[in-house]
């Protein structure tokens, strides 16, 4: 063995060394909190959006309730509550409400006069402080 080429031993002494170990292990404790508390705002934002739909849906489900009965009403088939109505025993639809209106207008063309309904139903759903709205449009056309 040749000592010639021998690369020297670099001897540090401890007290130079202190502390770059904490310094390491810091960084990391706050890169990991960091992406910790990202990923809780992710989840959170993500349950959120998910009650969201969810309580769009209901009320999505509750407005065409209250379409079909309005016109079921209109045409004779009969319908209990026609203009309003808050579900409290359905299931799924717990929370929810309708509430409809309706418009009629004469339409003549040539010789036949029409009627046209409008019929406009707004469900409505409630969970907590979250509230949903829903809207829904049924226009028709009678010949008288």
């Amino acid at each position: 063995m040749c000592h010639k080429f021998m690369l020297p031993r670099l001897h540090h002494k401890p007290s130079k060394q202190q502390g770059s170990m904490l310094v390491m292990a810091l960084f990391v404790i706050i890169v990991l909190g960091l992406l910790g508390m990202t990923l809780t705002r992710l989840l959170s934002s993500s349950s959120e959006s998910i009650i969201y739909d969810v309580l769009g849906q209901r009320a999505v489900n509750a407005a065409r309730a209250g379409i079909e009965c309005a016109v079921a009403n209109q045409f004779g088939a009969g319908c209990v509550n026609p203009i309003n109505k808050t579900f409290t025993t359905v299931p799924g639809l717990e929370n929810c409400s309708y509430s409809n209106q309706q418009n009629t207008k004469s339409v003549i063309s040539g010789i036949n006069n029409y009627v046209h309904i409008s019929f406009t139903s707004t469900g409505q759903c409630q969970a907590g402080k979250v509230n949903v709205t829903r809207y829904l449009y049924v226009d028709t056309m009678v010949l008288l």
